[in-house]
């Protein structure tokens, strides 16, 4: 009875004291609720309700700057190249001097064909006054074969006298003909001189080659010193109507048309540009499943034919929540927001952003359009925070 008594005390009455005062039977009872505290209050932060924006999903698309007419500018001339003036990427107008050719052959030819021509002419100056002595000769010697025929036709002469003075007219009509037969020839060979001549000037001509309209220099095919040759381009000259050029994914086929207006983006020189789309091709290349625009654009100084540049197809909208910079607050690897709720008080809330968007931030998921947060002044701001 005694042991019993010693376990009770020594051992089941610890074990019971404990048990009561883990279960909180031991200790003064709190009421559940909140107990009110006095939140910390602050000022200078600036707030703003979230409202949804609605973004167009765009499809950027890569292409090039082309002329609407390309020139590839050569000349009928095998020379050498002595000058180019210009360089690619060079404004011309039509007409402007592009490349200066050797024509110091031609300039020789020129030279002779004058030469020629100045003895053809002394040697009809001359053959002309042969002729005017020829002529009064023959004339004068068939006047008098007349007379003299008459003289025999009454016996008035013997006919030897009468052939003398035939003699005499025949040799002077032979006289007048071989100076006629004469300038015929001065004729003909002045009339291939003056051929030549008029030959050798077109084809100078050919050695001052000169852009066929306004344009730009695309491409500088030679340079000073290298032999040009017919057909063989000099430089590439491409008109001041510019298209831009675009391969697009087939499954876009119907979200573009002809006269829709659409920005080209220049990234060369940064420009944005506003195009016309123009052409469509009716077809798509089963090599790459895409197919062809050619979009209208003006001309600026600085776009030049064979510039990359993108264009931005509208695909569909959707309404994105989008908070300022300001507004992120950095926790780690984590960010986060300051909400507000209807009474004022601040509420640190983590948030997934997604992409950057003309300096906003999209928010994927933490909170929803019609939240109130700080947009200003974070720094400030506290968990559990009031603001005043």
């Amino acid at each position: 009875m005694a042991g019993l008594i010693r376990f009770t005390l020594f051992f089941l009455l610890p074990v019971f004291v404990l048990i009561l005062w883990m279960g909180g039977y031991l200790t003064p009872r709190v009421e559940p609720g909140y107990a009110e505290t006095e939140a910390k209050a602050v000022t200078g932060i600036k707030t703003a309700v979230i409202k949804p924006t609605v973004m167009k999903s765009e499809y950027e698309v890569d292409g090039t700057v082309t002329s609407n007419n390309n020139a590839k500018v050569s000349t009928k001339l095998m020379a050498k190249i002595l000058d180019i003036k210009v360089k690619e990427g060079d404004t011309v107008k039509k007409g402007q001097l592009i490349a200066v050719l050797d024509d110091s052959e031609i300039k020789q030819n020129i030279r002779e064909a004058k030469a020629a021509l100045e003895e053809l002419s002394k040697a009809r100056e001359e053959a002309l006054a042969g002729r005017e002595a020829a002529k009064a000769g023959y004339e004068f010697a068939k006047r008098t074969y007349e007379r003299f025929m008459n003289l025999y036709k009454d016996n008035a002469i013997s006919k030897q006298q009468l052939e003398e003075i035939e003699t005499k007219m025949i040799g002077a009509k032979a006289q007048l003909d071989m100076i006629d037969a004469k300038l015929k020839q001065i004729d003909a060979k002045e009339k291939q001189v003056k051929a030549k001549l008029k030959y050798a000037r077109i084809m100078q001509s050919y050695a001052y080659v000169k852009a066929p309209f306004d344009g730009v220099v695309i491409k500088k095919m030679n340079d000073i010193g290298d032999m040009a040759a017919p057909g063989m381009p000099i430089v590439i000259i491409g008109d001041k109507d510019l298209r831009f050029l675009a391969q697009i994914d087939e499954k876009l086929i119907d979200k573009i048309h002809i006269g829709d207006e659409i920005d080209v983006y220049i990234e060369t020189i940064g420009k944005k540009l506003k195009g016309t789309v123009v052409e469509k091709s009716k077809s798509v290349d089963p090599m790459n499943r895409s197919f062809t625009v050619k979009i209208k654009i003006p001309y600026i100084k600085g776009v030049t034919p064979g510039m990359y540049g993108k264009i931005k197809i509208p695909v569909k909208s959707e309404e994105k929540i989008l908070i300022p910079e300001s507004a992120v607050v950095k926790w780690g690897q984590l960010k986060a927001v300051y909400t507000v709720d209807k009474n004022g008080i601040l509420h640190l809330t983590f948030v997934k952003l997604g992409d950057r968007i003309n300096g906003k931030y999209e928010v994927v998921s933490g909170i929803d359009a019609g939240t109130e947060i700080v947009v200003e002044n974070t720094e400030k701001a506290c968990d559990g925070c009031k603001i005043r």
